[in-house]
């Protein structure tokens, strides 16, 4: 009928399902199912108990010397000891007996019925906790931290699981949003580099001649190159990275690799030495991708290495260890901070040694050349030298 509502207790409602399921929630079935266990455990406790009197008093009354001289044959117990004294007293003292038993298990049925309340109420609270947290995260609140319960059990562990959980979730969110702030600002420069070279072609205000198209040129090239970061990234984050793994020759590939800087180090007053590699050592790697890696490294040794009176240097070499050979990359510069250490690898990080500026790159090289490296079952880590300088090492195991 139009206009007619049902009531929440009517199980027509809408929430008449959820109104059920919060009245018989865990703590009322814990309750329920101890009071249960308990009246269950009571009862049987009198039932044997009075099972056990009422035997004894059959063995006691049938004793030879307490047997009626002419008893009738299909009499009952009770009715051949109806007059005897000595049966009427025993039959009053099971009756008492009896009572006692009922009030007894009475009197333990809610005892027990408070304890499990009680005791449910004091399991359940940490998963209340737990829930209204949970759906505080639902709302958009990040880093919740709940309370730790004091004991040391399985809740005790969840809510710890749940205080790191929430933590993550909160630096997650924070990455993210610092994330897409760095996006915009390193897509912004060169958009409104391109809006005003474009507006003042269109207004006669700047010739469109060669060294204008080169200027325009150029920024689409960085817009290309960080778009093309960016997808990179996620493909190598998401383990989504399609690698063509061979053989690959250290000593041939490096090689190549370096000579390809020849030229900028020679141009930048850079010394790039290759110490000796011996031909027997291989990894099982995608070259496209190991090249990559090796170019964000060497690019970014010889952009901060020494740039004092000191001629700058950046050294490669590989060590073998068990069955991982590393690539040591490392330059005679200012060195890492050591809270820097790992920071370096953050999308589009800006350290003061490592400021990231237009004519750089992206501030994504060194963290694509770690999921790449990831992605291969190494790893890329960076580190100091005693006597000066940044070292990287990129770890991969060995064909």
């Amino acid at each position: 009928m139009p206009g007619f509502h049902k009531r929440k207790h009517e199980p027509g409602h809408p929430h008449w399902r959820k109104r059920k399921r919060r009245h018989w929630g865990l703590r009322r079935r814990l309750t329920f199912m101890f009071a249960f266990v308990a009246l269950t455990a009571v009862s049987l406790t009198i039932w044997l108990t009075l099972g056990a009197v009422f035997e004894a008093q059959r063995d006691l009354f049938e004793q030879p010397q307490l047997q009626t001289t002419n008893p009738v044959p299909d009499q009952s117990f009770s009715g051949r000891y109806k007059n005897d004294p000595a049966f009427a007293q025993a039959r009053d003292a099971f009756r008492r007996i009896t009572r006692t038993a009922f009030f007894a298990a009475l009197l333990s049925f809610f005892l027990a019925s408070i304890v499990a309340a009680i005791a449910t109420r004091f399991l359940t609270r940490p998963l209340n906790a737990l829930t209204a947290g949970a759906q505080r995260l639902e709302a958009g609140e990040r880093n919740v931290q709940l309370r730790v319960p004091q004991s040391k059990d399985e809740l005790r562990t969840l809510t710890e699981a749940f205080n790191a959980l929430s933590a993550s979730l909160a630096k997650q969110e924070a990455y993210r949003q610092h994330m897409v702030a760095d996006i915009a600002h390193d897509l912004r420069t060169p958009l409104a580099v391109l809006q005003g070279e474009i507006e003042g072609m269109q207004d006669d205000l700047i010739d469109v001649d060669d060294a204008a198209l080169a200027r325009l040129h150029h920024e689409v090239q960085l817009l290309t190159r960080l778009v093309n970061n960016l997808r990179t990234l996620a493909t190598a984050e998401g383990a989504t990275l399609i690698l063509e793994k061979q053989p690959v020759t250290l000593a041939v590939f490096l090689k190549q690799v370096t000579a390809s800087f020849g030229l900028q180090a020679a141009d930048m007053n850079m010394q790039l030495i290759l110490a000796p590699v011996s031909p027997s050592l291989t990894v099982l790697a995608d070259p496209v991708q190991l090249n990559r890696v090796m170019t964000n490294l060497l690019d970014n040794a010889l952009r901060y290495a020494a740039r004092d009176d000191r001629q700058g240097r950046v050294d490669v070499h590989v060590s073998q260890q068990d069955q991982t050979l590393c690539i040591h990359i490392s330059d005679n510069g200012p060195g890492i901070k050591p809270e820097e250490l790992e920071q370096v690898f953050e999308r589009f990080y800006r350290g003061a040694q490592g400021a990231v500026s237009r004519k750089e790159g992206t501030g994504l090289g060194l963290t694509i050349a770690r999921a790449i490296a990831e992605a291969h079952g190494g790893t890329l880590t960076a580190r100091n030298k005693p006597q000066g300088g940044a070292e990287f090492l990129l770890c991969l195991p060995q064909e």
